[in-house]
């Protein structure tokens, strides 16, 4: 009798494991709308312009075609707004995040230790949740004033992946504005400008990295290019943007 019962939790064991794998396995990487499935000139489906204040110029966002390829062309004139695409994903079974871009105009003048000049010709931000108990008051209150701005209020952290200015290429520097922003240079200054540049980066190694902690569900993609700190241009361009398993 006891070798049965033994067998039958084995076999049940079992059964719940391939279940569980089988679950994993259906599950699909959340869709992320391709800029180059859109008609240029056309707004791309699930993306939304958001404006950081009413005191700020708006940066211009548009779809156009680069090399026979639709994508999504940014051009700031001492502006800052950005695009999001509101999603809700675990950032653990899918946490390999591809995009390229390619930027036609840098900013000479941006330098991203110094608040005054803390510009970015092109920015891919992932928004978090997580327990905003936890944070401190200084963080809410940036974050009372940024929903007070622009009516959206701060994520519990975000990452941004971004065009440096005067920082060492794969160096993180927290935002003057609150702690809950990290911002990890994968290019800098004047090198690459004028190609595109693809990426692939592990967004939990990169949380863990930037914060020291593990990352909530991705609750956002939100794309950026800034000038209004350095009053000056930029022009750059956006290409698809996808979320996959490790392989």
């Amino acid at each position: 009798m006891r070798d049965r019962g033994a067998a039958m939790r084995a076999a049940l064991y079992a059964l719940c494991v391939a279940s569980l794998a089988g679950t994993a396995f259906a599950q699909s990487a959340p869709e992320i709308t391709r800029f180059s499935t859109t008609q240029a000139g056309a707004a791309p489906a699930g993306w939304q312009h958001i404006t950081l204040s009413s005191t700020k110029k708006e940066t211009e966002y548009a779809t156009v075609v680069d090399e026979g390829v639709v994508v999504l062309k940014a051009s700031a004139h001492g502006s800052a707004s950005l695009m999001a695409f509101r999603t809700e994903f675990d950032p653990r079974a899918f946490p390999m995040l591809s995009w390229r871009w390619k930027v036609i105009e840098g900013i000479p003048a941006a330098e991203t230790h110094n608040r005054t000049r803390e510009d970015a010709p092109v920015r891919l931000m992932v928004s978090f949740s997580g327990d905003t108990s936890k944070l401190s008051v200084l963080d809410r209150a940036a974050s009372s004033f940024a929903k007070s701005a622009s009516g959206q209020a701060l994520p519990y952290a975000e990452l941004m992946y971004i065009w440096g200015g005067k920082v060492a290429v794969d160096s993180i520097t927290t935002s003057a504005l609150t702690s809950r922003i990290r911002m990890l240079a994968v290019a800098a200054d004047d090198k690459g400008i004028g190609s595109w540049h693809n990426y692939t980066r592990n967004l939990v190694e990169d949380f863990r990295r930037a914060f020291g902690e593990e990352p909530g569900k991705v609750t956002a993609i939100k794309l950026m290019t800034d000038t209004d700190n350095t009053n000056s241009n930029a022009e750059a361009l956006y290409g698809d943007i996808s979320v996959a398993s490790p392989r």
